[in-house]
């Protein structure tokens, strides 16, 4: 059986390895030629079956689902495991393309160098605002699970100040590549940094405030005029520097000054946690800039406001939040931002046709100033999960978007339910999952 197991491990390899970019696959060899997976007791296998919906089109069905495409069946297949020092998670179904081909999701090997340093690479979401509840949650501002995951290969660490050890620094640096296009016919590549400072008194309280850049650059754009996608973007060494710091780049036709190089976009990321025995509140914000503007909160207190409530109700989290991008224009030209669109990358803050950060910001193109409230509820009630989501907008008229499923365990055996919709139209599906 470990046998089969390890041939079968060689054959998903392999299957990684001819799905990724060129330069990627590269480096992927390179760190399975090194690299000894041997198994141990943290491995598992799952498989599940779900039966959707006839509409696909309802809200909390599509959104903040992996970038899945809602087939009539859709067949999934997660496997996780890890050594003493790496993890590696792979990730199959038939619902990563729109013609049912089995592909790729979340996949990626996790080498922890020591327990202040690791490597990732393959397909991932994120390694910063892991207080977050992504199950829950209406979406992270910068990367949500709303679209599917970039090809990345990253470094992130960890340090504390010698004299006060309840002061650490968290970074981390990563690279990545979108996708060919109707808008790129050389794919971008993608820049990400974090760095945070996170205060910890007695195990109880934490305070966490963090800063996280993201660019767009390289690649090649469909040109659309003499001032709009000038076709090849800069790709060198220098440029790439130009990019790590948000220097400007060349003069566009009918330009007095340049813009910075590449499509860039962050968050100011602030977080506290309190424990009281087995009991946990985390309150959060992030704040969303695309420029110099909105990084000094000339957009005031736009982006994600959230509070968690972990078993003040038994076996249960509460979550709410308040997203508001009202403030992204009032100033213009100086605090003037569609949010997650730009004109040299037409497709924006999107990977496969869906945003990667929150689903409700500026989803259709169109600059949509919005006021919305969210609510995530998760109860344990003996071994059956129940989860429940209701997104409504209160600066406009607006329909309840909302979720409800049932998850029962038997023994290594789940069957699934959910009813999704809003005020107008539901619809129900089911799933079969079980755990090799």
């Amino acid at each position: 059986m470990k046998k089969l197991l390890k041939n079968t491990l060689i054959e998903i390899h392999i299957f990684i390895l001819l799905t990724m970019n060129n330069i990627f696959k590269k480096i992927f060899i390179i760190i399975l030629c090194t690299t000894n997976v041997i198994f141990s007791q943290e491995h598992a296998f799952k498989l599940e079956i779900l039966s959707n919906s006839n509409n696909n089109d309802y809200w909390w069905l599509t959104r903040n689902n992996n970038g899945i495409y809602i087939n009539d069946h859709n067949i999934n297949l997660d496997w996780h495991f890890k050594d003493a020092s790496t993890n590696y998670k792979i990730t199959l179904s038939n619902s990563f393309s729109n013609n049912g081909n089995f592909n790729l999701g979340e996949s990626f090997i996790k080498h922890d160098f020591s327990d202040k340093l690791y490597f990732r690479i393959g397909k991932y979401y994120r390694d910063f605002s892991l207080y977050l509840n992504d199950d829950l949650s209406s979406g992270s501002m910068l990367v949500s699970k709303n679209a599917q995951a970039l090809p990345k290969i990253g470094l992130v660490g960890n340090f504390s100040t010698k004299k006060k050890k309840y002061i650490s620094f968290k970074w981390g640096i990563s690279h990545g590549f979108f996708e060919k296009n109707k808008y790129y016919s050389d794919a971008p590549f993608l820049h990400e940094k974090f760095i945070y400072l996170n205060i910890t008194k007695n195990n109880f309280h934490s305070l966490s405030i963090g800063l996280v850049h993201e660019a767009i650059w390289a690649g090649t754009t469909t040109k659309q005029g003499s001032s709009n996608n000038p076709g090849n973007q800069a790709d060198s060494f220098k440029d790439f520097l130009k990019v790590f710091i948000s220097a400007d780049g060349p003069l566009i036709d009918g330009e007095s000054h340049a813009n910075a190089l590449g499509a860039h976009s962050g968050i100011w990321d602030f977080s506290y946690t309190k424990k009281d025995n087995n009991k946990k509140l985390k309150l959060y914000y992030q704040h969303y800039f695309e420029d110099t503007s909105s990084l000094r909160f000339a957009n005031k207190t736009d982006g994600l406001w959230g509070i968690e409530l972990i078993n003040y109700l038994p076996k249960t989290n509460l979550l709410i939040e308040y997203l508001d991008t009202s403030h992204c224009c009032i100033d213009p030209p100086y605090q003037d931002d569609n949010y997650y669109w730009n004109y040299q990358y037409r497709d924006g803050w999107k990977y496969k046709d869906m945003i990667i950060g929150n689903p409700f910001v500026n989803n259709n193109r169109n600059r949509d100033e919005i006021k919305l409230v969210h609510l995530g509820l998760s109860a344990n009630i003996k071994n059956s999960i129940l989860n429940f989501k209701a997104s409504r907008k209160i600066n406009n008229t607006d329909l309840t978007k909302y979720k409800l499923s049932l998850d029962k365990k038997i023994n290594k055996a789940s069957v699934y339910i959910y009813i999704v919709g809003d005020e107008q139209d539901s619809g129900i599906g089911m799933g079969l999952s079980y755990i090799f």
